[in-house]
C-alpha cells in the first residue's frame, strides 16, 4: 500500500509538471518583464475550446463518428509535443465541420481539427501576462476537404447578351441546373457537368503564391506529395530580412495511393458537356427573358421601349442562335478524329467579350498549353470519390495547414513549426487512409 502511494504521488508530480498537462483558466495571471515569449504557455485540448464546438446538424452517432476520428488527431498532435515546452502563448483545440460537399457525385462528410496558437504578451503597465484574442497560428488537419471550389465555365457562358451592341441588356443565368421548383436539390444533387470543372488556379486558390511554380505545386497537391506555401506577409522571393515579419501558410494533402485524385477533362467531354448545358441554359434563358419583359411592362419612357424592343429582338434571335451552337458542336465531335478529341481540353481562362455571337465563333478552338490567359481542365476522379461513399465519415483525403508566423516577437510561433516539422506522424494519418 506504501509502495502504491509513492508511486501514485510520484505520477501526480509528473502529469503537472509534464507539457502536454492540460491548463486551467482559474489561474493568477504571471509576472512578466517586457516579454513573455519565452515564459510558460498553456494548453487546452478540445474539451475546453474557447468557442462552443460546432459539428452540424448530423445525428448524435454521426457526431460521435466524428468526434472519435478528432479525437484520434489530436492524440496524434500532442504525441508530437511529448518532449516539447509550449511557451509564448495559449494553445486551444476545437473540432467543427466543414462546409458540405458532394465530390464526383459521391459525399464524404467534411469536418476538421484545428489547434489555435494565442500569442501570449507583458502587459506594458501591469507588468503581467495577458493573452490576446485572435490568432494568427494554426495547425488545422481537415478530413474530407474540398479540392477546390468548382471554376465558372470559362467564357462565362452564364453571362452574356445577344443583340444589343450596347449591352445595355445582358443575361446572368445559372449554369448549374434548370430554374424551377427542383432547381436547388438540382444543383446539388445533380449538377450540370461544366459547372464541376476545375482548373490549376482553383487547386492552389489559398493555398500557393509561387506563380512560378505553379503546375509543379498542382502536381504536388493532387498527388498528395510534398507540400505548398501561400505566403501571407512577405514574399518567398523577397531578400532575406532579419528583421522582417512573414507570415507563411503551409499546406500538405494526403490522399489515397493508387487512384489519381483528379483526371483531366477531354476535348471530347467538354463538347458533349456544352450539348448539356444548351439545355439547361435554354430554359433559364427564357424564365430570365420573361422576368426581365415582365419587370419591363408598363414603363412607357424612352429607356424602357429602347429596352423592350431589345428583349423582343432576343427572343427571336435565341432559337437560331442556339441552333447554331448545337451544330457547330456535333459538327466538331462527327468530324474531328479521335486524337483530337482525346487531348486535355485547354481554353481560355476567361472570355473577354460577352458577346453571345463572338462565344458561338470561338467554340471548338483549344489549345495545346496553359498560359497566363489559358487553363486545362480536370474534374474529381469518380474512381477517388467512390471509395468508401457507404462510410462518408470515414477519412478518404487529409488536409494538413499549418500557418506560422517569424518575427522578433513571435519565437513561440516558429517554434511551434519547427516541433511539428520534426515530430509530426504523417504516417499516423496515412494509415487512417487505409
Amino acid at each position: 500500500m506504501k509502495n502504491g502511494m509513492i508511486i501514485f504521488v510520484w505520477l501526480l508530480c509528473y502529469c503537472n509538471s509534464h507539457a502536454q498537462q492540460k491548463a486551467s483558466d482559474n489561474t493568477s495571471p504571471m509576472p512578466c518583464n517586457g516579454s513573455a515569449d519565452q515564459l510558460p504557455g498553456k494548453y487546452y485540448d478540445h474539451t475546453q475550446p474557447k468557442y462552443p464546438p460546432n459539428l452540424g446538424n448530423y445525428s448524435a452517432q454521426d457526431k460521435a463518428t466524428m468526434t472519435k476520428q478528432l479525437i484520434a488527431l489530436e492524440k496524434t498532435e500532442e504525441a508530437s509535443r511529448s518532449n516539447f515546452q509550449l511557451t509564448g502563448c495559449v494553445a486551444r483545440v476545437s473540432f467543427s465541420t466543414l462546409v458540405k460537399n458532394t465530390s464526383a457525385g459521391y459525399f464524404h462528410a467534411g469536418y476538421g481539427y484545428q489547434l489555435a496558437a494565442y500569442q501570449n504578451v507583458c502587459h506594458i503597465t501591469e507588468h503581467v501576462v495577458k493573452t490576446v484574442d485572435e490568432y494568427r497560428t494554426v495547425l488545422r488537419i481537415d478530413v474530407n476537404p474540398a479540392v477546390a471550389v468548382p471554376a465558372v465555365l470559362p467564357g462565362a457562358t452564364g453571362e452574356f447578351y445577344l443583340t444589343d451592341q450596347n449591352k445595355s441588356v445582358r443575361y446572368e443565368i445559372p449554369i448549374n441546373a434548370k430554374v424551377g421548383p427542383d432547381y436547388d436539390k438540382d444543383r446539388t444533387a445533380h449538377p450540370s457537368h461544366i459547372s464541376l470543372y476545375i482548373s490549376e488556379s482553383n487547386v492552389l486558390t489559398n493555398r500557393s503564391s509561387d506563380y512560378k511554380n505553379k503546375h509543379t505545386d498542382f502536381l504536388k497537391i493532387i498527388n498528395g506529395e510534398g507540400y505548398v506555401e501561400n505566403w501571407m506577409s512577405g514574399s518567398q522571393y523577397d531578400k532575406p530580412n532579419p528583421k522582417g515579419y512573414k507570415w507563411i501558410d503551409r499546406h500538405y494533402m494526403l490522399t489515397k495511393p493508387g487512384v489519381p485524385l483528379l483526371i483531366p477533362v477531354t476535348r471530347k467531354q467538354y463538347l458533349e458537356d456544352l450539348l448539356e448545358y444548351f439545355e439547361i441554359e435554354k430554359v433559364n434563358f427564357y424564365a430570365s427573358l420573361e422576368a426581365q419583359i415582365k419587370s419591363n411592362a408598363g414603363n412607357t419612357n424612352e429607356y424602357a421601349k429602347k429596352r423592350m424592343a431589345v428583349l423582343e429582338a432576343d427572343k427571336a434571335a435565341y432559337p437560331g442562335f442556339c441552333e447554331k451552337r448545337k451544330a457547330k458542336v456535333e459538327q466538331l465531335l462527327a468530324t474531328q478524329k479521335n486524337d483530337w478529341l482525346q487531348r486535355n481540353a485547354v481554353v481560355d481562362k476567361n472570355s473577354y467579350s460577352y458577346d453571345a455571337y463572338q462565344r458561338l465563333a470561338d467554340i471548338g478552338k483549344f489549345y495545346d498549353e496553359e498560359d497566363e490567359k489559358k487553363v486545362a481542365l480536370y474534374i474529381c476522379n469518380p474512381e477517388y470519390f467512390k471509395t468508401n461513399s457507404n462510410q462518408p465519415f470515414k477519412p478518404i483525403l487529409f488536409e494538413i495547414q499549418f500557418r506560422y508566423e517569424i518575427a522578433e516577437d513571435r519565437g513561440f510561433s516558429e517554434r511551434l513549426f519547427t516541433n511539428f516539422l520534426k515530430n509530426y506522424d504523417f504516417n499516423a494519418l496515412r494509415k487512417m487512409l487505409e
